[in-house]
């Protein structure tokens, strides 16, 4: 009979992953209230909605600043009239500082004569109430400037606490998460003494898992979450494993973060499959692998003849499964078990990676 062409694969050492599944529910965590910190300003925008996925720092509302912006203009007219007075102030000292010092060197030289007789007393006396008039303007032209200064230094400080509470009319979200809860209503005055506007929580996977498996379970590890309706997984990772175990179930609870995603709500059931680890196994294709009630088997092909091989199958990833017994790496299986030959049967030989293979 004419040899059969018949397609080939290598049982090859691939990477397994080491995966445990688990079921639990979406749980909210850390939840974050936003509320107004200036008081009597009306609500003028409202950018989300319940339900909504929001990042740290996003914009929630907004508040009505037109009265503090009039506040910060007026402010800077003040600051300006203040720069403008300790401008004058500093020009007024510096003529007080000259006189000073002229009346001072006068009453010297004054008194030098006095010592000589050139001059009176009166002359003496005249000239001392006059280096005392310019010392007395001088410190009064000198507290005149420290008090523009603190003037000045006044309206800088209004202006900065007014730029905070405009700054402040943006409410903005501490923290990612979902909005779980929406109190602010467009048009209405905000006060601090009220109910936060806004509610923010970040959603989580609870899962349960067996007391002996937790010590498998490490933080950090890749958690792939299943949702239902959704058909692609959510990856996230292991971010707190509980140090308690429930006495009733004998489970203990691995809480794993989880990325925004429009299909979360808290409470809904979930499936897990969590990274545990990775190790090398010898895989063939899911296609050459019969299942039958007698036992798992593929189709061997030995010098190009056929024969049937019973194994032992492991985990399934994808196109391949992993064979823990009944195989060794490197020999060839038909592809497609049971595909027109029969144990026993010479087949021609084509690789699933190149063309037809050469006899033995």
């Amino acid at each position: 009979a004419v040899p059969i062409a018949t397609t080939l694969a290598r049982a090859e050492r691939h990477s397994i992953a080491e995966t445990l599944a688990v079921t639990g529910s979406l749980v909210a965590r850390e939840e974050n209230v936003v509320g107004v910190e200036v008081d009597g300003l009306r609500i003028v925008e409202l950018l989300v909605e319940v339900g909504d996925h929001v990042e740290e720092g996003d914009v929630l509302a907004r508040l009505d600043s037109t009265m503090l912006r009039t506040q910060l203009a007026q402010n800077t007219a003040m600051i300006a009239i203040a720069q403008a007075s300790v401008a004058q102030t500093k020009a007024s000292m510096a003529e007080m500082q000259a006189t000073e010092a002229e009346a001072a060197d006068t009453l010297k030289r004054t008194q030098t004569l006095n010592a000589t007789g050139a001059i009176s007393p009166a002359q003496l006396l005249t000239r001392e109430t006059q280096a005392k008039v310019a010392a007395a303007k001088l410190t009064a032209a000198e507290q005149n400037l420290r008090m523009a200064e603190a003037q000045e230094a006044f309206a800088e400080a209004q202006r900065g606490e007014i730029e905070l509470k405009i700054a402040r009319t943006e409410l903005k979200a501490p923290s990612a998460g979902i909005i779980s809860q929406r109190a602010a209503r467009l048009g209405a005055v905000a006060g601090t003494a009220g109910e936060p506007l806004f509610r923010i929580v970040r959603i989580e996977f609870d899962a349960e898992v067996p007391e002996t498996a937790l010590p498998q379970i490490e933080l950090g590890q890749d958690v792939e979450v299943w949702l239902p309706g959704v058909s692609e997984p959510i990856i996230g990772h292991v971010r707190v494993v509980d140090p308690t175990v429930d006495r009733s179930s004998r489970l203990g609870s691995v809480s794993v973060a989880l990325p925004p995603h429009a299909a979360m709500r808290a409470g809904v059931f979930a499936r897990g499959i969590i990274t545990i680890g990775k190790r090398q196994a010898i895989t063939v294709p899911l296609s050459a692998v019969s299942f039958s009630k007698n036992g798992t088997y593929v189709q061997l092909a030995t010098n190009n003849v056929v024969e049937t091989r019973s194994v032992q199958t492991g985990r399934k990833r994808g196109t391949r499964v992993e064979i823990v017994g009944g195989l060794t790496e490197g020999q060839e299986v038909v592809v497609r078990a049971a595909a027109f030959v029969r144990p026993g049967e010479r087949i021609l030989p084509v690789r699933s990676d190149a063309g037809p293979a050469g006899g033995d």
